[in-house]
């Protein structure tokens, strides 16, 4: 299953994640390598088995006997040990124990003499299955010739048909099929060996698939998840492409409300949207949580994802779950190409965030703590991150520099907080007033003192800036804290000795020293 993701107002955390086949890790990794393990499993396959086993295990009764502190399950891997053995040993599995080693000649010879090419492991796994997972496409056509079933599964699921597709191995999955290998097979988890194709990204394979019967619009149980969208979530352009001249549904969306466009704008793989909007996928289709497709590209800043979808007629309107708009996300992360777009496409340059409740908050400055305070500008955002080409284009396309947010915070304000002393010198041109206060009392030297990724050389620029341009020095917000207060509890030390130097020049003492 491919990753689905919860996506918020600043950040995209995992909410969905399913491994797919292929190399192993982690945990099944190390045991299916693990001696001990191997020794309890040996036998023909063990390796394969163990891997099987385990991954089956994780996603079950381990998860539970792991939760619960049942440790006696591990004892049962013991006891059934010997069994396993005893299994391994009524069978002929000569030719399976050849396949593994990679061993032409002990395979030529064992096929000769007529050995039993369909014997199987204990986990049903064969030699035939085996050649196909190691790419050992001679042994594999060697193994059909000889009389080797095509159409085998494992207890698991996994067949030589699912096996070639994870390999990609287009040629072979046609010689698999042309000896009755199942191209509508699927694992035990339902992922279809189309989809597994086109998470590989091999164009032949999902081709000689869909021509063997596949049905390209097949969902895999647990997510609802299609081949389309595997590919998309890999980037797989062309395997995209063709999928959808199959008949793929280019809006089909798996239980999450995740649409292959979706996929592709997560990857940031244009070609792939491009191909899928052009198809009629649609640009403003809603996952289950309420984003949207730009919501999600902007979310994870991609940038050329964004602009394909801005270009495709996605609604530029659109709020994430915060309420910040397109041009709030564009104009706090500085990205001028974005924000060009959805100006030219009428975005609202003077847009403001949802009002919140103020307890906590923390204004347009960031001088507080808390969830940010509301009715922000992109203008304030983009001042507040250090953007000034960005600033440059909103006040070039009205924005005004004048508003205030819910607490009072203004755009020179919200510049004093995080911009370095080239763009608060911007800010201070078209917001000169240095004499305000917020709702909570700030002034803007209560905001200024704030590191927000700036150096404390950085941080006194912009102090000695505003001393220079008269504003207040040391006074007492609601809180009771002046501006030394708080640089000396973030601490900012610089900050501290400057407005410590600047006031005792003034003849007056701080109203709260330093701690320090």
């Amino acid at each position: 299953m491919r990753r689905e993701v919860f996506l918020t107002a600043e950040t995209a955390k995992t909410a969905e994640v399913s491994a797919t086949a292929g190399p192993l890790r982690g945990p099944v990794a190390l045991l299916s390598s693990c001696p001990f393990v191997l020794s309890c499993l040996r036998g023909s396959g063990a390796r394969l088995r163990a891997a099987v086993l385990l991954r089956v295990f994780v996603s079950s009764w381990l998860i539970h006997a792991l939760r619960f502190g049942v440790l006696a399950g591990i004892g049962g891997l013991f006891a059934w040990s010997p069994t396993v053995s005893v299994l391994a040993q009524s069978r002929d599995l000569r030719v399976l124990e050849a396949v593994k080693r990679r061993d032409d000649k002990a395979l030529s010879t064992l096929l000769r003499s007529k050995a039993d090419v369909n014997a199987a492991a204990p986990d049903g796994a064969t030699a035939l299955a085996w050649a196909v997972h190691l790419g050992e496409r001679r042994m594999a056509e060697a193994l059909l010739d000889a009389g080797a079933a095509a159409n085998t599964a494992d207890e698991y699921g996994e067949s030589p048909v699912t096996l070639a597709a994870a390999n990609g191995d287009a040629a072979l999955i046609a010689r698999l099929l042309k000896a009755g290998g199942d191209a509508r097979a699927t694992r035990w988890n339902g992922e279809t060996a189309l989809m597994i194709a086109a998470n590989a990204g091999s164009l032949e394979s999902v081709g000689a698939l869909a021509r063997g019967g596949a049905d390209v619009n097949a969902a895999e149980p647990r997510g609802g998840q299609t081949a389309l969208m595997w590919a998309a979530a890999e980037g797989h352009s062309d395997v995209v492409s063709a999928l959808i001249a199959m008949g793929a549904k280019v809006d089909a969306a798996s239980r999450s409300g995740f649409t292959p466009l979706v996929f592709a704008a997560i990857k940031d793989d244009v070609a792939s949207m491009k191909a899928l909007l052009a198809a009629g996928a649609n640009p403003n289709t809603a996952l289950r949580s309420g984003a949207r497709p730009l919501t999600v590209a902007m979310q994870y800043r991609h940038t050329p994802a964004a602009l394909a979808l801005i270009e495709s007629g996605a609604d530029i309107a659109v709020r994430d779950r915060g309420g910040s708009t397109m041009l709030h996300l564009a104009a706090q992360t500085g990205n001028s190409e974005v924000v060009q777009a959805l100006l030219a496409r009428g975005a609202d340059a003077n847009a403001r965030t949802p009002k919140t409740t103020m307890q906590g908050a923390r204004g347009g400055g960031g001088g507080g703590r808390g969830a940010p305070v509301g009715e922000q500008t992109p203008l304030m955002l983009a001042a507040r991150a250090d953007h000034e080409e960005v600033m440059r284009m909103l006040v070039a396309a009205g924005a005004d520099p004048s508003l205030r947010a819910q607490d009072g915070t203004t755009l020179l304000m919200a510049a004093a907080a995080g911009s370095r002393l080239k763009t608060f010198t911007y800010a201070y041109e078209i917001d000169p007033h240095v004499d305000v206060r917020t709702t909570s009392g700030n002034t803007i030297m209560h905001v200024a003192v704030a590191m927000n990724d700036r150096t404390q050389p950085e941080v006194c620029e912009v102090i000695q800036f505003l001393a220079d341009h008269g504003a207040l020095l040391d006074e007492l917000n609601a809180a009771g804290r002046t501006p030394i207060a708080i640089a000396d509890n973030l601490p900012v030390d610089l900050a501290v000795d400057l407005l410590t130097k600047l006031i005792t020049a003034h003849g007056d003492k701080p109203k709260i020293p330093s701690k320090r």
